[in-house]
Formats: structure tokens, sequence, C-alpha cells
């Protein structure tokens, strides 16, 4: 029987690839004998591999997660752009006469504190961005 009987797959790129063959090499195993002992590792001491993973503070993407922020992230930038279009439409024509200055001072009002608070939440956003760069970023 052999010693090892379950088999276990996995892809990577050809740069992890050579990064995991690296450390193998330094330690003198195999590559399957890193995999185990990391394996290991984090089962028998899972408080301090969670603190060890914590301290690096890696943040774990995968590529569908990471297609979906950049998809949020260009909804923003056009509904922002559209919604300055649309002052800039009505300041056109509040300077032009073409409607009741009143109302249209109103409705410029109500979009500018709504463009105020997208600015605002996408500030937040673009701070947390900041906060991620320079964190390591582990792309499943």
């Amino acid at each position: 029987m052999e010693r090892y009987p379950d088999r276990l797959f996995v892809r990577l790129s050809p740069v992890d690839k050579a990064r995991a063959q690296e450390v193998a090499d330094r330690l003198g195993i195999s590559l399957s004998d890193l995999v185990r002992s990391l394996v290991r590792l984090a089962a028998t001491e899972p408080d301090d591999t969670a603190r060890a993973v914590a301290a690096s503070r890696p943040i774990l993407l995968d590529t569908g997660c990471a297609l979906r922020m950049a998809k949020e992230l260009r909804k923003w930038g056009v509904h922002y752009n559209q919604g300055i279009h649309a002052l800039n439409t009505v300041a056109l024509r509040i300077r032009h006469g073409d409607q009741d200055f009143s109302d249209m001072l109103e409705a410029t009002e109500r979009a500018t504190a709504t463009l105020e608070e997208t600015e605002a939440a996408a500030r937040t956003m673009r701070a947390d961005m900041a906060e991620l760069i320079g964190r390591p970023a582990l792309f499943l």
C-alpha cells in the first residue's frame, strides 16, 4: 500500500510553481513534502497560522471577485459622469432662461447633494483601496 494514497491536484502559475520549488529546494524537500508540511502546520497550529497570515495581511481574491469589483467601480464612474453632465445641462438652461429659475435651482441643489454623497462614498472607497495597496494580493 502507498504511503500517501490520496492525491491533490493544484493548478499554479509558472511563477508560483517556481517560488514553491525554490522554497522546497531551500528546505531540501520535494514539492509534495512542502505541501504536506504546510497543511500539517496549518492544521496543528491554526491560531498561529491565522496570526501569521494576518501579520502579512494578504488579500485573497479570486478572478471573479476582482472582475466584479472592477465592474462596480466603472459603474460608479459612469453614474458620476452622467450626474455631472446633467448638472451642466441644467446650468446651461438656467443661463439661457429656458426654465423657471427657482425650480431649476431646487433640482440642481438636490442633484448636487446626491453627487456629494456619491463623491464621499467614492472617497471612502478610494481610501479603502489605497490601504489595500502594498499588501500582498493572493489571486485564487
